[in-house]
């Protein structure tokens, strides 16, 4: 009897390990040779069910879905095409029907600008069930992302292009979860285009975030738009981008605030335009709670796909770009209070571009990352474009072993007692005082360096109280290194203007 207790205690402890065993991976999956790429991602029956689009060179493209066991392989893969169309997916979750079954959404583009909508149902081994198209008749119906709301109803978005009229509007249809249509409606302006890319539920109504643009004009702003359910607009807010080319994306937050995130044009240089983040946290009346902008300007700079983690903090996807044209894969931590927390960069290949197109938080607390990247051949880039799938863990390591894990933000304290750096956070004035023991006589090295270890600052203090202008630090965590001839202390600070 207590051989088997010591089996079965022996079994179960082996079960919670294997349970909490972490997988790490950064894998690249080529099908075509030519053009695959993966916009959305969640799991599925214990693995991760990844959506997405394959083709040549851009033509032909089919819909690409994937199941990928626990450690990155390949379980099953399988592609689809309709009647010579392009089949375009959204940047979303796929939706669940009932526990074996599940939908796809996006575009069939059938002729010329002509495309209707599309929900796709397909059961767990990745055959088709059924294949259903929406929109209206001569015009070029996109969608760009799909949502099954509280009321048991599922709502696509994207936008609906006219070609006898050009003028492009808000695209939002209602099905059932059969996928039988409801109703569906054109949201827009008459002397404005009009696009939205992200939805998600609000106190059962909807939320809507997009991008609209002059007819005829280079003018641009984002929109954030709150719905009923039968499609009537509640409120809704412009969000300028100084001219910049960038659509709201939208995240109900547990809190019942709406977290908004754009791209935030900053200036032109030559050729390039450089960008920072602008996020907003917003009631559900539309007030707004605060603003902040975060990262330094740079090319390509945009934020995905967000989420609220299990810690409660806001994790948000995306990428940064170089004059080069390379891009890299980033995440921006932050707090509720839109604290930045933690920042870091991801690359499968470095000298290309490395796009995020969604995250999920794992069972283990850890983040899959979904996307793909495209060859730069001038940066030495090599081969197609293809498939990227990354995990980590819950401090974005990409191994068992130690890296930068999440950080907290320090309240001002002394260092040693010798030293004390305030305000922190800072609103761009950082205040240096010391005490002229015999160690702090000669002159104080001080040198500022950010997340990623890059030296933004260096300044050389001999008074006792010094201020020093970091006016021009962008938003985030930054590491304050005091050196004199015997000691370096080391302090984290948080710039928050």
């Amino acid at each position: 009897m207590k051989k088997l207790t010591h089996r079965l205690v022996l079994a179960l402890c082996l079960l919670f390990f294997n349970s909490q065993a972490q997988n790490y991976f950064n894998n690249r999956y080529d099908n075509t040779g030519s053009f695959d790429l993966t916009v959305g991602l969640d799991t599925f029956q214990n693995k991760y069910l990844a959506v997405g689009a394959e083709g040549f060179s851009g033509f032909n493209i089919a819909l690409s879905l994937y199941l990928f066991n626990q450690d990155g392989t390949v379980f099953r893969k399988k592609t689809f095409g309709w009647n010579s169309g392009n089949l375009e997916a959204p940047n979303s979750h796929y939706i669940r029907q009932g526990t074996n079954q599940f939908y796809a959404a996006g575009s069939w583009v059938y002729h010329g600008y002509n495309s209707k909508a599309f929900l796709w149902r397909f059961d767990s081994n990745l055959d088709s069930v059924r294949f259903l198209t929406y929109g209206y008749p001569y015009s070029n119906n996109m969608i760009n992302t799909f949502i099954k709301h509280t009321d048991n109803k599922i709502y696509m978005l994207g936008y609906v292009d006219d070609t006898l009229q050009s003028n492009a509007d808000v695209l939002l249809i209602k099905t059932d979860t059969a996928g039988n249509e409801i109703w569906k409606k054109k949201i827009g302006l008459t002397n404005m285009d009009e696009n939205a890319i992200s939805i998600d539920t609000l106190q059962g109504d909807l939320v809507i975030g997009g991008l609209r643009i002059g007819h005829h004009t280079s003018n641009t702003d984002a929109f954030v738009m709150r719905l009923d359910t039968a499609g009537n607009t509640v409120w809704q807010k412009i969000i300028n981008t100084n001219g910049g080319y960038s659509a709201s994306k939208v995240l109900t937050l547990k809190d019942g605030n709406i977290l908004v995130y754009n791209r935030l044009k900053m200036y032109d240089a030559g050729s390039f335009t450089f960008n920072r983040f602008l996020i907003q946290k917003i009631t559900p009346s539309n007030t707004l709670v605060w603003q902040k902008k975060y990262n330094s300007p740079n090319c390509e700079a945009d934020g995905i796909v967000a989420l609220e983690n299990t810690q409660g903090n806001i994790v948000i996807a995306g990428q940064k770009g170089s004059t080069n044209y390379s891009c890299l894969g980033t995440v921006n931590v932050l707090n509720q209070n839109g604290d930045s927390l933690f920042y870091k960069e991801f690359y499968k290949e470095l000298g290309s571009q490395n796009y995020f197109r969604h995250v999920i938080q794992t069972q283990d607390k850890g983040y899959c990352f979904a996307g793909f990247l495209i060859p730069v051949f001038a940066n030495g880039g090599t081969g197609t474009q293809d498939i990227w799938l990354l995990k980590v863990d819950s401090n974005f390591c990409e191994s068992a072993l130690p890296c930068n894990g999440v950080v907290g933000i320090n309240e001002p304290v002394a260092l040693d007692g010798e030293v004390s750096l305030y305000p922190n956070p800072s609103n761009g004035i950082l205040n240096i005082q010391f005490i002229a023991t015999d160690e702090l006589k000669s002159n104080l090295n001080v040198t500022i360096t950010n997340s990623l270890g890059q030296v933004v600052l260096y300044e050389v203090v001999n008074k006792q109280n010094s201020a020093l202008n970091i006016e021009h630090l962008c938003d985030g965590l930054y590491y304050v290194t005091v050196k004199t001839k015997n000691k370096t202390l080391t302090q984290k600070i948080v710039v928050q203007k």
